[in-house]
């Protein structure tokens, strides 16, 4: 297997790097359009939005995900930790 060979099946996993960074293949997607928004805060407003349509979406497939709400832009842990 060549280099290119294995950067194609690595993609084709949903393993794409985008500045130095690992996503998986959903995010890959969200990240190939963020050049066509002006703005970060508009590209965030997208990816927002497309994953929320995800959500509503994989109930097809008997899938349930929910998202966590943002607490005045505090980290998870703040909020996730369990005592």
């Amino acid at each position: 297997m060549t280099v290119a060979d294995s950067v194609a099946r690595s993609n084709m996993n949903g393993d794409e790097k985008q500045a130095g960074v690992n996503h998986g293949q959903l995010m890959a997607c969200l990240m190939r359009e963020r050049d066509r928004f002006a703005t970060e805060s508009d590209f965030q407003a997208f990816a927002l939005e497309s994953v929320r349509r995800f959500i509503v979406d994989v109930r097809a497939l008997d899938i349930e995900l929910t998202m966590r709400p943002r607490y005045l832009h505090e980290p998870p842990s703040h909020h996730g930790a369990v005592e």
